[in-house]
Formats: C-alpha cells, sequence, structure tokens
C-alpha cells in the first residue's frame, strides 16, 4: 500500500512499480521500462476509465529532468495518444532547476520536449526552483 502523508489518495490497484528508476536516463524510461509495463500500464487506465461517465481527458504529472518522469512519462502520454486519441491530454511538467546537479537533465527534458509537442494537447510547465 502507498506510504506517506498522501498515500490514502492513490488506489494500490493503480500502483506500478520497480526497485528501481531509470537512472537519470530519458532513454532508458521511454525505451526500457515504458515497453516493459506497457500492458499493466495500458489495463490500469482501461480499468479507470470503464469507471468514467464521461471521460473528459487525462492529466499527467511528471518531472522532465530525470528519467523515470521523462522518458517513461512520455511513453504513457504516447500511450494515452494512441489508444484514447479522442481524449485531450494535458501534463503537468516540472522543469528542472538552472543549478539542477544532474547532468543528463538538459538533455532528459529535450527529448521530453519533443514528445510533448507530438502527444500533449496542453502543457503546464512548472518551474523547479526548489
Amino acid at each position: 500500500p502507498p506510504r506517506g502523508p498522501r498515500g490514502q489518495f492513490f488506489a494500490p490497484r493503480h500502483i506500478i512499480s520497480d526497485q528501481y528508476g531509470a537512472g537519470n536516463n530519458w532513454a532508458q524510461g521511454h525505451m526500457e521500462y515504458g515497453p516493459k509495463y506497457r500492458e499493466e500500464v495500458l489495463e490500469s487506465v482501461r480499468r479507470t476509465v470503464e469507471t468514467c461517465d464521461s471521460l473528459q481527458s487525462f492529466f499527467l504529472m511528471h518531472s522532465l529532468g530525470g528519467g523515470t518522469g521523462s522518458g517513461l512519462g512520455t511513453y504513457v502520454l504516447s500511450l494515452l495518444a494512441d489508444h484514447y486519441p479522442d481524449v485531450y491530454r494535458f501534463t503537468c511538467s516540472v522543469f528542472p532547476s538552472e543549478d539542477d546537479d544532474v547532468v543528463t537533465s538538459p538533455y532528459n527534458s529535450a527529448l521530453a520536449l519533443e514528445q510533448l509537442s507530438l502527444h500533449a494537447d496542453c502543457v503546464i510547465p512548472i518551474e523547479n526552483s526548489s
């Protein structure tokens, strides 16, 4: 079950997890973890969609600096575009801060931005200034 102060917001049956992240590598998140969890993600989305009376949109929150948020996040976005083309896709994308210490952050962000331009109907940029 989800832990932490906001754990109750998430249904355990919709959580897909692994031991490792994508190692700050967009390609690993998009090309390895995306296909690896494709069916699990689609099934979780399908179960949720079936409970909706009038599905209007999907809202994806993710970061762009690391590999999981940028790579896997944009992979999931492309799945939503492919399987639910008539449903709006909004993203709330957290951009890395200027003093980010992850050397691959600019590359991850650039690769993710291309996918966002292809598959998102609206991108709400959030500056990570923390």
